[in-house]
């Protein structure tokens, strides 16, 4: 049974979606962050949403958002939020980008919930009870060979900056293949069974918060490249965590 903190989630994210399909291929106005990021209008509005949502729920919570910053907690719990993770897809017009929402209590993550508006999918965890897909349960593979596996990656320009590519060409030589899918599509990969492993560097906790638990509780691993459990980091490698040690030995080299 759904917690209400989850059901909560499930309604801010669906919420937030409808909000951001109205500038989806619209050609919104795009700006760009001291950073660089990109970002528009329909993230904004879809993070006051949520915010606004899970606040009649839970009042004295706190709020760790990408576009609106930190806000303390009263009650221990927080919410993670990503209101558009993908907004370089987004502003595109390719459908692979979402609404990332997490809750944390002290530092434990509770639950998350990943929604994909352009493609109609929806997933979710709540720890110890599972993660699923548009209802349905869902698991990692079985794969346990690195030869074997479906690799994804994240923006190679991060790689290339910081002098990480020969890591990420030892992982494409030892692997069955290698693709960049990116932001959260990628991990919702591997937490269905479709792919055995997601490397990504260049995050913020709000990039990670949600995936992990959703990886983590359909049977997977999720931890920062020194193999730490971390959803802060902004280097992360989620897997199938049949293939994790190897990757690791990998990139450590």
């Amino acid at each position: 049974m759904e917690s209400r903190a989850l059901k909560t989630a499930l309604e801010a994210a669906r919420k937030a979606g409808v909000t951001a399909l109205k500038g989806f291929r619209g050609g919104t106005k795009v700006e760009y962050k001291s950073d660089s990021s990109p970002v528009t209008a329909w993230d904004r509005a879809s993070e006051e949403i949520i915010r606004k949502t899970i606040t009649r729920a839970f009042p004295g919570d706190g709020f760790i958002g990408e576009e609106y910053g930190e806000n303390e907690s009263q009650t221990g719990a927080s919410w993670v939020i990503d209101p558009i993770d993908g907004t370089k897809n987004f502003i595109r017009g390719i459908p692979f980008w979402g609404s990332l929402i997490a809750r944390v209590i002290g530092n434990r993550l509770v639950l998350g919930v990943m929604h994909l508006p352009a493609t109609g999918e929806t997933l979710w965890a709540e720890r110890g009870k599972g993660a699923f897909h548009n209802g349905k349960r869902i698991r990692v593979s079985g794969i346990n060979k690195l030869d074997k596996s479906f690799i994804t990656h994240g923006g190679l320009e991060y790689f290339v900056r910081d002098g990480d590519a020969p890591k990420l060409e030892r992982l494409a030589s030892a692997s069955y293949i290698a693709r960049s899918f990116g932001d959260c599509g990628a991990y919702a990969y591997v937490a269905r069974g479709m792919t055995e492993a997601m490397l990504e560097k260049g995050l913020k906790p709000w990039d990670a918060a949600a995936p992990k638990i959703i990886v983590e509780e359909a049977g997977g691993k999720f931890t920062d490249w020194s193999g730490r459990d971390d959803w802060r980091s902004p280097a992360v490698l989620a897997t199938n965590g049949r293939v994790h040690s190897a990757i690791l030995k990998l990139i450590k080299r």
